[in-house]
């Protein structure tokens, strides 16, 4: 039986008992570590030239939030490999980006907490063309290139599909760990090796994917290393002037610690059998609009500067459970307003595509199409 009537009968399956929520648990992962990788990075820390226990724990916390993202694009390569491109979904997603973009600038707006100008205006109305998310950004281009590279991917042989990722493993993350030039590589080409590696770990069942023993073993020492990494050239550039690497660079989403750590840590998760688990895959419809709420640019240093205040508890021994009230806190909040605008926005609004815009203008528009092909052919 080939792979794609395996999958349709997975498909269906699916959908008589729900999704399964191994993958969906790895989701709500991934947000909280990146939560806490921006509560790190987004501090406004006044950090002293000093080795120390609490300047540990904040480049630690730095660490998962690259992790995460290479997840949730595994993730998506997994399911989308065997998945059309549906426009209700784009719309769905640029709609979602377009909501917190726009509502979050007009409270900040009214409420005079920042300045908006006209500038910040054209951003927020346009949040995927200026880039306003990076990540949501290089999502929706991916998103967009998903069909042509499913074409790729189906178009070519098992071999030629695990030379053409060892050839961009080399070109986009090993070659940049070696020579310091992580930062160098395009979101979007990271993406879409992300997307094929998943896509092939789908379309071809290797006995390596189930060892779920040594998966976490790689996981743990891989993720064991880059902190260490952390410790050890935060020495080096406290002791040498003008130290040309910076202690968190293998955090970095190309590096290949990070990347063995991600691909390891999926296929543990793909493997692990927990059922269908209402309550995660529920939450786990919320981790897109988690991250869009937290790190809008316009939330982002009011939340961490201003609320959290995470910098006035630097010289504190109340630093870790700081840490902890306060990722957990964006977290729920944030998955409540997120399960709000789920059931009170979004849920209307597809109900308005499917009765107008699908049924009254797209159909129509493709039966125009197919009209004006078939009197094309006939003349």
């Amino acid at each position: 039986m080939e792979n794609t009537e395996i999958d349709s009968k997975i498909n269906m399956f699916e959908r008589k008992i729900g999704r399964s929520s191994n993958l969906e648990l790895l989701r709500i992962l991934a947000i909280i570590m990146i939560i806490a990788h921006h509560y790190s990075v987004h501090g406004g820390w006044d950090i002293p030239n000093e080795l120390s226990y609490n300047r540990i724990i904040v480049q630690f916390l730095s660490l998962g939030g690259k992790l995460g993202v290479n997840c949730f694009v595994l993730i998506t390569g997994y399911f989308m490999i065997n998945s059309k491109f549906n426009i209700k979904k784009f719309a769905k997603i640029v709609g979602q980006v377009f909501f917190y973009s726009v509502v979050i600038m007009l409270i900040f707006k009214l409420f005079g907490i920042s300045h908006i100008g006209i500038r910040e205006t054209a951003k927020s109305f346009f949040p995927i063309i200026f880039s306003k998310y990076w990540f949501a950004t290089t999502y929706v281009e991916l998103y967009i290139l998903s069909p042509y590279l499913n074409k790729l991917i189906n178009y070519c042989t098992q071999k030629e599909n695990k030379i053409l990722i060892t050839i961009l493993i080399v070109v986009l993350s090993v070659i940049p760990t070696f020579s310091n030039s992580l930062l160098e590589i395009d979101n979007l080409s990271w993406f879409v090796f992300l997307y094929l590696v998943a896509s092939y770990i789908r379309k071809y069942q290797h006995k390596f994917f189930d060892k779920t023993k040594l998966l976490l073993v790689i996981f743990t020492s891989s993720y064991i290393l880059i902190m260490f990494s952390v410790v050890i050239l935060d020495v080096l550039s406290l002791r040498i002037n003008d130290f040309p690497i910076d202690p968190t660079f293998l955090r970095e989403m190309n590096s290949l610690p990070m990347f063995i750590c991600s691909i390891s840590l999926f296929l543990y998760f793909k493997k692990l059998d927990i059922g269908s688990k209402k309550i995660i895959n529920s939450i786990s419809l919320t981790t897109f609009g988690i991250y869009l709420i937290h790190d809008n640019n316009l939330v982002r240093s009011y939340l961490w500067e201003h609320i959290a205040k995470n910098n006035s508890f630097y010289n504190s021994r109340w630093l870790s459970l700081h840490a902890i009230i306060t990722i957990s806190l964006v977290f729920f909040i944030c998955m409540v307003i997120e399960g709000m605008r789920i059931n009170f926005v979004e849920k209307p609004a597809m109900k308005f595509w499917d009765r107008e815009i699908e049924s009254k203008f797209l159909n129509k528009s493709r039966n125009y199409i197919d009209r004006s092909f078939s009197q094309h052919i006939s003349n």
